[in-house]
């Protein structure tokens, strides 16, 4: 297990994560390493191998954490490779903990936290499951890679729904990142934000440079921005003096805005899902005639993080609901 030990980022978790009991001895030989997500938001407090283990003692009675290996985004370890996430070895490989059903007994659980169909997987993470990958096939742990959906019985099963095996050989082929379009239409729910922050290299600045005819807080359903040349577009016209228009765009925030309409609107605390049976506390936009603020993260589709009274609050803003989003 040379290579496995060798890599930068490793944590021996092994007699520190929470634990109920032992797991019991494999009666074969690791086969399969088996690729799961934790389905829970990569930067959220509980997207750890310490969390992942109290639930799953807690909540299935099981005894620790169900994956042997656990690679943690929101956990960054700066390497002589440069920025990886943390890899937390939970058990000894000889374990037959639950993550695969029937399968257990001969296939090794690994878990990138995050949810990813409501996130990006980050390069650094990718290069880390480049590594940890290549390590355990230089080690002889397993002779193939699958899904936890491919395995039998779980074909059901939305996990992992990243692209596994495109992050292996990533540094060497870049295989999971696609070309930028030249344009891109717009959706619904679309803002320059978030067109922004899921593609690698180009910033809000620089779609607003590439696009000065669009004006970001009336985009449209079908509308087409140009994309393929924005990457750094601001920083090639900063000598140039900017248009008024253009410098303020530049300064501008994002916003939304709760209909006066709405007698009631749910909060959730970050480190819930957002969904009612988890609202604790609720706005009253109608008694303020409709409330305004400023948005400080979108932690997924639809959701968008803001400061109130109570402090940071998630709240669900879905084009149903009546909010609007916007620039100023």
């Amino acid at each position: 297990m040379k290579n496995f030990l060798a890599l930068p980022s490793l944590v021996d978790m092994r007699n520190s994560l929470p634990k109920d009991r032992n797991y019991l001895a494999r009666n074969k030989r690791i086969s399969t390493r088996v690729w799961h997500h934790s389905l829970t938001l990569s930067h959220l407090p509980g997207s750890d191998a310490a969390s992942f283990a109290k639930y799953h003692i807690e909540a299935n009675g099981w005894p620790g954490v169900a994956y042997a290996i656990i690679v943690e985004p929101k956990n960054v370890v700066e390497t002589p490779r440069g920025k990886r996430a943390r890899i937390v070895w939970a058990h000894d490989f000889d374990r037959r903990t639950y993550h695969a059903g029937n399968a257990n007994d001969y296939s090794l659980g690994i878990c990138v936290a995050g949810d990813y169909r409501n996130e990006r997987m980050r390069d650094f993470v990718k290069e880390t499951i480049d590594e940890l990958q290549a390590a355990l096939v230089a080690d002889g742990i397993g002779r193939e890679d699958k899904s936890h959906h491919e395995m039998p019985g779980y074909s059901w099963k939305a996990c992992c729904v990243f692209d596994y095996k495109g992050a292996f050989k990533f540094l060497n082929q870049q295989t999971f990142i696609k070309p930028v379009p030249a344009t891109y239409t717009i959706q619904q729910g679309d803002t320059f934000w978030n067109i922004a922050h899921n593609m690698d290299g180009i910033s809000v600045a620089d779609l607003l440079a590439a696009n000065p005819e669009v004006d970001p807080k009336a985009l449209r359903l079908g509308q087409i921005i140009q994309l393929g040349e924005a990457k750094g577009a601001a920083g090639a016209k900063k000598n140039a003096p900017p248009s008024a228009p253009v410098e303020q765009q530049l300064a501008m925030k994002e916003f939304v805005a709760l209909p006066k309409t709405a007698t009631t609107w749910k909060t959730y605390r970050l480190q819930v899902h957002p969904v009612a049976k988890n609202s604790d506390w609720s706005l009253t936009p109608a008694r303020f005639g409709g409330l305004e603020y400023e948005i400080l993260a979108r932690p997924q589709r639809d959701v968008v993080t803001i400061m109130t009274s109570k402090g940071k609050r998630n709240i669900y803003v879905a084009p149903a609901t009546g909010a609007k989003i916007y620039l100023k």
